[in-house]
């Protein structure tokens, strides 16, 4: 449906009196548009230089670079729901002029909440525009912003009001089918979230250079060294050069796998960690310590101190809110979520000064939701006892008795069939994971579900009934929608089936860490506390604050985080780890 013809366009605001005037006309409206344009994408170097704000009677065009925003600060910051595309990066881009603004609705999330799994790209707003009220727009005025002259041009004008215009619309065509698909939870949940991410970018994370090039420089010996013990190994069954060195490519799957098939007489299928351990063969440690090695040096080398924002001296990495079909959070530029628990490269992320690290952490997240949705008594038990759940687990399927200390290694294959179940793995997913035959793994996995019987029916009805209705969902609602094929079959069925019985257990996951993050941000803006939010990775949160607040930042995390949980789980407790220190701890 489209808009009825736009008024007259309104001079641009360049006087705060008028701009009062404005800000009160608007006051009492029950939904409004907001668009910015700026001279950038960095809120850290870039400013806002034109402001849109209205509905479909009035909107107001503020120069921010002659007048002050102060008396919008008001509804910036108010009740009154604010309709943006991305609004993310409005947020942050106004928090650079001290408004933090609250209650945004997003176009861009709800359309990703809609069409999850239906169809990909088809997310900017002359997308959008164009298919719900039918009005492509042209977006080549957007690059003139970065050298607008001292006054903008009716171009300009237009563009900006015309974006604002399309942005309030298009919300009001997305509604009657959120409401329609039942949805409306989970797009709350998403709105609510958006000023948390906002202030994640904005805040940034400080990062410990010297500490972090020092790793890489020792990560980089001891691959070098590493590399050097497998060429020894491999020489007279790979190429050499005119010099005498091994002409083999360690990074190509294929050359190394022919190498290691003349070298153990073994034709290699996988040539993970677990597989090459399998071989018993005096190359295979060495080349596990390689790739391993030269992992830490190409994904955390110098783009990560390169990534150091020269005003800031922080990362400000880009977070994507929703950057997997599940719901989950995603991160780039450099992704700050793939840093291993345990590492020393997580001590590099410090809290300057005499600041402190809270890290926040749901303990057995996913597991606790698989308990909840199969409602398996026995699982459910389990979690009530508390103790050390992959040593229960193991004792109860193995029959002996286990624990960190007493026989490891059956904690080991129970913790691998836990946390493979809530990815939807099978009896080969754990053979390959563990390195075990395939008879075995599924030996294991039949004694694990003559323990949890109610786990495996949980597991096969959700993919069974994802597939007839389309969708798999959340424990909140949110969905996943399927397609498949009236004559898919074989492995391509099977992959369908993991997913539809993964999501509903990561997505719930990931439904009550935005859910936290959006509680954590209030109460600490309620309770005036100096802290704020740095990194999420899943089921983990980091804060940073003042040493004076930490221990209560810890607690009023650990709540809201519990909150957030116990909205989707009540049959099992939800537990969350938090520590106060100088660095990220796990």
């Amino acid at each position: 449906m489209s808009p009825a013809a736009p008024p007259p366009l309104p001079a641009p605001i360049v006087d705060p009196d008028t701009l009062r005037r404005a800000a009160a006309l608007l006051a009492d409206r029950p939904l409004l548009a907001l668009d910015l344009e700026t001279e950038g994408l960095d809120p850290h170097l870039h400013r806002p230089v034109l402001l849109a704000l209205g509905d479909d009677r009035d909107q107001l065009l503020l120069d921010l670079r002659q007048t002050p925003l102060e008396p919008l600060r008001p509804l910036l910051e108010g009740a009154v729901p604010k309709v943006t595309h991305h609004g993310a990066f409005d947020a942050a881009m106004l928090r650079g002029l001290g408004v933090r603004v609250e209650n945004l609705l997003d176009t861009m999330l709800i359309e990703q909440v809609l069409t999850n799994g239906r169809q990909e790209g088809r997310r900017s707003l002359s997308e959008l525009s164009e298919k719900y009220l039918g009005l492509p727009l042209d977006k080549r005025e957007r690059t003139s912003f970065a050298q607008a002259g001292a006054e903008f041009t009716p171009g300009q004008l237009e563009y900006a009001r015309r974006d604002l215009l399309a942005t309030f619309h298009v919300l009001l065509e997305q509604m009657p089918a959120v409401v329609r698909e039942g949805l409306e939870d989970t797009v709350r949940l998403e709105c609510r979230a958006a000023p948390a991410f906002a202030d994640l970018r904005y805040d940034g994370v400080w990062l410990d250079g010297d500490g972090w090039r020092a790793l890489i420089e020792e990560a980089r010996a001891r691959r070098d060294q590493a590399r050097a013990e497998v060429e020894q190994q491999l020489r007279g069954v790979a190429p050499t050069d005119l010099f005498g060195h091994l002409d083999l490519n360690l990074e190509s799957e294929a050359e190394l796998r022919r190498a290691l098939t003349r070298l153990t007489g073994v034709e290699l299928r996988d040539l993970g960690k677990a597989a090459l351990k399998a071989l018993q063969h005096p190359v295979a440690e060495p080349l596990v310590r390689y790739r391993e090695m030269h992992k830490l040096v190409s994904t955390y080398g110098a783009s990560f101190l390169e990534a150091i924002h020269p005003r800031t001296g922080r990362i400000h990495a880009d977070f994507m809110q929703i950057g997997a079909p599940t719901g989950r959070v995603a991160c780039r530029d450099p992704n700050l979520q793939n840093v291993p628990r345990g590492s020393r490269f997580r001590g590099c992320f410090r809290a300057p000064g005499t600041r402190r690290m809270v890290t926040a952490d749901y303990a057995g997240c996913e597991l606790r939701i698989l308990a909840e949705a199969s409602g398996d008594r026995a699982f459910v038990n389990t979690f009530q006892r508390g103790g050390d759940l992959h040593s229960i687990v193991a004792a109860e399927i193995f029959g002996q008795p286990v624990s960190k200390d007493r026989n490891p290694q059956l904690r080991e294959r129970a913790k691998a069939i836990n946390f493979g179940l809530a990815y939807g793995m099978g009896a080969a997913g754990l053979a390959g994971v563990t390195g075990m035959p395939q008879d075995e793994a599924e030996r294991l996995l039949a004694q694990y579900f003559r323990a949890y019987p109610k786990v495996r029916d949980y597991l096969e009805s959700s993919a069974r009934l994802a597939l007839e209705r389309g969708y798999a969902e959340t424990l909140g609602g949110r969905r996943l929608y399927l397609a498949p094929g009236e004559d898919m079959q074989g492995p391509e069925l099977a992959g369908l089936a993991r997913v539809a019985k993964n999501m509903p257990i990561q997505g719930t996951n990931a439904d009550m860490l935005k859910i936290a993050m959006a509680g954590i941000r209030a109460r600490l803006a309620e309770e005036g506390r100096d802290a704020c939010t740095v990194n999420c990775v899943h089921d983990e949160l980091l804060l940073e604050a003042s040493a004076d607040d930490a221990w209560d930042v810890a607690e009023l995390t650990r709540e809201e985080m519990v909150r957030a949980g116990e909205r989707y789980i009540s049959q099992v407790p939800v537990v969350v780890d938090v520590t106060v220190g100088e660095a990220w701890q796990k």
